[in-house]
């Protein structure tokens, strides 16, 4: 059982034919827009934050493309960027939000936010980002850096699991090991136990086709991009990241904050599923966050 239920659902379709499934909790405003991390998980990430959000204001998620609800392409071309961002941007107008605070995590949410704010600023009203995953702001941690996605290994032991051939392999096991290295905090079983779920409510040919778009350059290609992309962004942020985040380095927040001047904070010994592991820290974050850009508004 929930602990809330949504007051709206619905599926909007893209282009390309993917249907994109979104739900609506509370009212109020603004709008908090919860952005997934997909394709490994679905909206369900969220379920720690819609509960105290939607108390004092409206909030939106959607699966992404390839878990949940959503579609699930197994062509590469459907994880193209140019088609998640559109997704988020298809959600905001199919749930009729014409404006909305972002909250995300990773990649997959801090990217796409700061790339819908940048192109469409009207759009955004602030961003929420966790575990800050801006390509290229710093490199990436050694152990990500030193494996193939591609090529077979005799054995597949720590960052190795991620790898295609393992996927194809023994996903399960990869998504039991994946997300106790981005939850490294004692005591996480629970978190842990419900992450791999929401991964198995997904399709790994879905997670390669997206990985193999991945392995291209994305935007941003380089620091320079992923600076300007960053200056580009004008709407109020908070920046949010833990000191042992094992996928996103911590010096990419620490580069953002820089960069930017947003605040940081930055959680002593928190790893990478921080919504999930510190929902207290980050509903307050983000609840202080929207106080703080209605009262900007009102002076």
């Amino acid at each position: 059982m929930r602990a809330v239920e949504p007051t709206e659902t619905g599926l909007v379709e893209r282009p390309d034919g993917v249907r994109i499934a979104f739900e609506v909790f509370g009212a109020g405003e603004p709008t908090i827009l919860l952005l997934p991390t997909t394709p490994i998980v679905h909206s369900r990430q969220w379920k720690a934050q819609v509960p105290y959000l939607s108390r004092h204001y409206r909030v939106v998620t959607y699966d992404g493309r390839g878990n949940g609800r959503s579609d699930r392409p197994t062509d590469p071309a459907a994880y193209e960027e140019d088609r998640i961002v559109g997704d988020l941007e298809a959600v905001m107008d199919a749930t009729g939000t014409a404006r909305a605070v972002l909250v995300g995590l990773c990649g997959d949410g801090v990217l796409r936010s700061f790339e819908l704010a940048a192109a469409k600023p009207e759009r955004v009203a602030g961003i929420v980002a966790i575990a800050v995953g801006l390509p290229f702001l710093v490199p990436p941690h050694p152990w990500r850096a030193a494996k193939s996605f591609t090529d077979p290994y005799p054995t597949y032991d720590g960052w190795r699991k991620e790898n295609v051939n393992y996927w194809r392999r023994d996903y399960p096991d990869f998504a039991r090991w994946f997300f106790e290295e981005m939850t490294p905090e004692p005591h996480s079983t629970k978190q842990i136990d419900d992450a791999v779920e929401w991964a198995l409510d997904g399709d790994v040919e879905a997670m390669i086709a997206e990985a193999h778009v991945e392995m291209v350059p994305p935007f941003p290609a380089d620091v320079a991009a992923a600076e300007a992309l960053a200056l580009a962004v004008r709407c109020p942020m908070v920046i949010v990241h833990g000191t042992d985040d094992r996928c996103q380095p911590p010096g990419r927040a620490r580069r953002l904050h820089e960069l930017t001047g947003a605040p940081l904070v930055m959680v002593e010994g928190g790893g990478h599923m921080l919504p999930g592991r510190q929902p207290v820290l980050i509903n307050l974050v983000i609840r202080d966050f929207v106080r703080s850009i209605a009262e900007e508004a009102v002076h």
